[in-house]
C-alpha cells in the first residue's frame, strides 16, 4: 500500500525576494514544495494578499530542507522577513 505524503510547513514570507529565492535553493536541491497563500480570504475581497505565503516540504524532506533554510538565513540578512510555527 502506498503511504500519503504528509506536508509540513517549513517557513513562512511576507517579503516576495526571500520567498522567490528559498523556493530556487529548494529547487537547486530538489527538494520538492508547495506554496499556500496564507491570505486567500482577503485575495477575494482586495486582489492581492495581504498575508505571508507557507512553504511546505513533505515531512521527509523537512529536515534536509530545514538544514539548508538555516544555511541560507545564515547567508542572507532575513530579519523579520521570515516565521516559523
Amino acid at each position: 500500500m502506498k503511504k500519503d505524503i504528509e506536508y509540513v510547513k517549513l517557513v513562512t514570507s511576507t517579503n516576495k525576494l526571500i520567498f522567490d529565492e528559498i523556493c530556487a535553493f529548494l529547487e537547486d536541491n530538489s527538494i520538492p514544495y508547495f506554496v499556500k497563500d496564507e491570505g486567500d480570504y482577503m485575495r477575494l475581497i482586495s486582489g492581492f494578499s495581504l498575508y505571508e505565503k507557507g512553504i511546505y516540504v513533505s515531512e521527509d524532506d523537512f529536515d534536509k530542507a530545514n538544514e539548508l533554510l538555516v544555511y541560507f538565513m545564515n547567508d542572507n540578512d532575513t530579519s523579520g522577513d521570515l516565521s516559523f510555527d
